[in-house]
């Protein structure tokens, strides 16, 4: 998926869940009160259903993540309403700085040397907030209220409303210029349907639905998160083997394939090193991304990938594939060590078949398509060769 496709969706998807809600708040007369009492029930299920989710699958930012929000939801629920309103003010200047650190953070283990120390930071934050809130400091409550930040509910009202402007400007930049923050788009969405929440939490029903809201959000998020570790290649961001199987299960009777392979790659690793052949992979990887004429391309394993030309031909195929193979085997490469840099160039061998009637299954084509490979490689390389 392209840089553009992924923003629009990942912004897309949690905005239009956050407006529903705001729809249901706005109008919240016309609709039955129980629906309303249900609300704080749901969003407890959902939590720990990200909860169970995310410890099962080994995600431990959602964790990180959603347990801050059952603990406010709680402390609004059973505090008295002075300690509910200090935890209104460190709420809402810590909530989106510490989902800003844990969007940033890569996955580790939970139990790993990284881990024990999230666990370890989130524990102390955790406590210094239980513990201003049991045991309120004047000064500082003061400090965080006062003219310096502007006063009540009006823009940069105090200063937990411009920790929030600072983490959205800090969110849109990664998502404009980071493309390996893939989620950016929701966790952006989710810090503004937090603040809104807060907001209107003098609005019946307003903070409760964007609870829920963010809850649902982050299960959204959750589930394409496990959908991409299973069916992407986390080196090259393409999709794997087992996507590529599914996809061609999905296809009538006309389609083509092109098995591609990278030239003498064990031979470049073994002389550069594989950190040098992950980049080379990542490389060839991004111009196959963008092959034209309608195909998608995956990474079948090692050095090898596919590109899949739904309803066309082997002619078809061959022109798109053919060009892909002239731009890789024109891109400059940069090999960068201790010695200095040198520039290389890499090149790519293809076989391309189209699906027959004696093809009894996917495995089949592309059993066919690697043997035209193999001649491509025979031949001299740096070549396509149509079956």
């Amino acid at each position: 998926m392209n840089s553009l496709k992924s923003v629009a969706l990942n912004i897309s998807i949690p905005l239009f869940i956050s407006l529903t809600f705001a729809f249901i708040a706005y109008y919240e007369a016309k609709i039955p009160e129980i629906i309303f009492d249900l609300v704080p029930y749901l969003f407890y299920a959902i939590s720990a259903l990200i909860l169970w989710v995310s410890w099962h699958f080994n995600r431990n930012r959602f964790i990180f993540i959603v347990i801050p929000l059952l603990l406010i939801n709680l402390g609004f629920e059973y505090l008295g309403a002075k300690k509910a309103t200090d935890l209104f003010l460190y709420a809402s200047l810590l909530y989106p700085l510490h989902l800003l650190l844990f969007l940033s953070l890569r996955e580790r283990g939970l139990f790993s040397i990284w881990g024990i120390l999230k666990i370890v930071f989130f524990l102390l934050e955790i406590g210094a907030v239980a513990y201003f809130v049991a045991y309120p400091n004047d000064a500082l409550t003061a400090l965080l209220k006062s003219k310096l930040f502007a006063a009540s509910f009006y823009p940069l009202q105090d200063i937990s409303v411009a920790v929030g402007i600072f983490v959205l400007f800090i969110m849109g930049a990664l998502l404009l210029f980071n493309r390996y923050l893939i989620y950016n788009g929701s966790f952006f969405i989710i810090t503004v349907t937090f603040y809104a929440g807060f907001y209107f939490i003098k609005t019946a029903h307003a903070y409760e639905l964007s609870m829920l809201s963010i809850g649902i959000i982050i299960f959204i998020l959750l589930i394409r998160e496990s959908y991409r570790l299973a069916f992407y290649d986390e080196l090259t961001s393409l999709p794997g083997r087992r996507a590529l199987v599914e996809d061609m299960a999905k296809l009538g009777m006309k389609y083509s394939l092109a098995m591609i392979d990278i030239d003498h790659f064990k031979k470049f690793n073994d002389t550069y090193g594989h950190d040098t052949g992950d980049e080379v992979l990542k490389m060839v990887a991004s111009r196959l991304a963008n092959v034209g004429g309608g195909g998608k391309a995956y990474r079948y394993g090692g050095e090898e990938f596919v590109l899949l030309f739904p309803s066309k031909d082997a002619d078809e195929s061959y022109t798109h594939t053919d060009i892909l193979r002239d731009t890789i085997a024109k891109s400059p490469f940069t090999i960068r060590n201790k010695k200095g840099s040198k520039t290389i160039y890499i090149n790519i061998s293809s076989g391309i078949v189209q699906k027959s009637s004696s093809d009894r299954d996917p495995f089949a084509v592309m059993k066919r398509a690697d043997n035209a490979l193999y001649k491509a490689k025979k031949a001299g390389r740096n070549q396509v060769i149509k079956a």
